[in-house]
């Protein structure tokens, strides 16, 4: 899973307001039952220190968002950081970061206060998540969206001609080029917009759909490092009217098999690279961390519950003693071993995993300390175990 989409709540200084709420409405009572819960937590935030602030942006956010039948839940997360009133732009009161409905209830209505956002429980739900891009094309342009469900039209800026004309006549060979050179000119100005989406969201794989000569030619303008992440279909038009159930179909199943194929790769180098590229255990995977070694970060929740880590803000160094932090830590902050974690994988760009001791491909899999990593590289004075 890339974390790319935590770093704002990572750029901005704690303390945090967590809440997961269980806002089902699948009861005649659905409402009102919300609104005891929600009561509820609001007391433990403030039993827990939270300012009024802090809790009102939050109880803002619960009453916004737009009730649906059925089970669900959210995740809330504010800050409740003070800034200069001076600085332009910057916020001086309490912020909604991240407000996330959940495709199920969280196991338990929760309330946390902190130096971290706890969001291990919004990531175990959504499980092996990746970020992929799609794009539609034609020989006039293309639509492009993303695992967040935005959305750009990207119209080419040649027009004339697009279609080319039947064979004979003596101008032929040339409208012929002309339309190709057109469809080249529409597929480049996609390909540019598909390539800059890319770099800024890094998706594990692009979807390409639509005309099969548009999708040959925006393949080929794309960077290499883009081209081997895309997977051609046959589903999918910009026609007016064109049903987009196919390609939706063809989307969860790639974005399935990918999700399941980076999982499997992930778990085979920890297998087969234990004691060289991989850690495993608190400490090691703590000091890989701190040398940006950290490609994966896998993660049970379970075997890791209760442990604590010492932060340093000013660094992002962690350890398990404040005395092992740069100049022992005189601001360093004691924190659980998930969140930071987790913190760690997201400011540094490194994968998560969340997995159990059964692994994720039915395989035991041990992790001393609920936690191990596959790094990025490794020298002599690495730690693995």
């Amino acid at each position: 899973m890339n974390l790319r989409f935590l770093r704002p709540l990572y750029d901005t200084p704690g303390p945090w307001a967590t809440v997961y709420l269980d806002d089902s409405l699948d009861t005649e009572r659905g409402r009102s039952e919300v609104g005891l819960r929600w009561r509820a937590l609001r007391e433990a935030l403030r039993r827990q220190g939270a300012a009024e602030p802090t809790v009102a942006a939050i109880e803002e956010a619960v009453r916004d968002t737009t009730p649906e039948n059925g089970q669900h839940g959210l995740a809330v997360f504010a800050n409740a950081g003070e800034r200069s009133r001076e600085t332009p732009g910057v916020r001086s009161g309490p912020e909604l970061v991240h407000t996330e409905t959940m495709a199920a209830p969280p196991p338990a209505d929760s309330a946390e206060y902190g130096v971290l956002p706890h969001v291990a429980p919004l990531l175990a739900q959504r499980g092996q998540r990746i970020n992929w891009l799609r794009v539609v094309v034609d020989r006039t342009g293309g639509t492009i969206e993303s695992a967040d469900s935005s959305s750009i039209d990207v119209s080419g800026s040649e027009t004339f001609p697009i279609r080319k004309i039947a064979p004979g006549g003596w101008a032929n060979p040339r409208f012929q080029r002309e339309a190709e050179v057109t469809w080249q000119r529409n597929a480049k100005d996609v390909a540019e917009e598909l390539t800059g989406l890319a770099d800024t969201m890094g998706p594990e794989v692009i979807i390409v759909a639509g005309d099969v000569q548009a999708r040959r030619l925006l393949v080929e303008q794309l960077p290499i490092r883009w081209q081997s992440k895309t997977v051609l279909t046959d589903a999918g038009s910009r026609a007016p009217g064109a049903d987009p159930e196919a390609l939706d179909d063809v989307t969860t199943q790639v974005v399935a098999q990918t999700a399941q194929q980076h999982a499997d790769e992930v778990l085979d180098r920890l297998r087969s690279d234990h004691g060289e590229e991989a850690a495993i255990g608190i400490a090691p995977v703590v000091t890989a961390f701190n040398r940006g070694q950290v490609e994966t970060l896998l993660l049970d929740p379970i075997g890791l519950a209760g442990t604590m880590l010492w932060l340093d803000p000013a660094s992002g160094q962690l350890a398990g003693d404040q005395a092992e932090l740069p100049d022992g830590g005189p601001s360093a902050q004691r924190v659980l071993a998930e969140d930071a974690l987790i913190r760690a994988a997201a400011t540094t760009d490194a994968d998560l995993l969340m997995v159990t001791a059964a692994g994720t491909d039915g395989s035991p899999l041990e992790l001393r300390d609920g936690v191990g990593a596959v790094l990025r590289y490794s020298d002599p004075a690495t730690p693995h175990e």
